[in-house]
């Protein structure tokens, strides 16, 4: 079973069969994937107006989950960050960030939601 979500000109294809990962992301899947495409997006934001140049940025999010009832308790996001700019200067554009993420305002309203960032490392090789 899928589920069509459509917005403007794009549509996603989601799974509804409870417990099955072959008919793709799930509702909390998706919800997840929106916090971390809502911070990349703000970051990206106040990066760009802050004249920060990112080499790269990965966002890693994950949630606690209770069966009965069923819902998140907790969602916790790490953001993967290679740039330049010095630590304190990422610091300030990630707490910037979270303050202009619609999605993360949001949720933190509701249930805990925390995050926080380590640069980037290459692996060896």
């Amino acid at each position: 079973l899928h589920v069509n979500s459509t917005v403007r000109d794009f549509t996603i294809e989601l799974g509804a069969r409870r417990g099955d990962p072959a008919v793709g992301f799930n509702a909390v899947e998706t919800l997840l994937s929106a916090v971390g495409t809502c911070f990349a997006t703000s970051f990206g934001m106040v990066a760009e107006m802050s004249h920060v140049q990112i080499q790269r940025l990965e966002i890693e999010v994950s949630a606690l989950r209770q069966d009965k009832p069923p819902l998140i308790t907790e969602i916790r996001y790490a953001a993967l960050i290679e740039t330049n700019a010095d630590d304190a200067k990422v610091g300030r554009l990630v707490t910037l960030a979270e303050r202009n993420s619609t999605v993360i305002g949001t949720l933190r309203e509701a249930i805990p939601l925390s995050g926080e960032w380590r640069r980037y490392e290459k692996a060896a090789g």
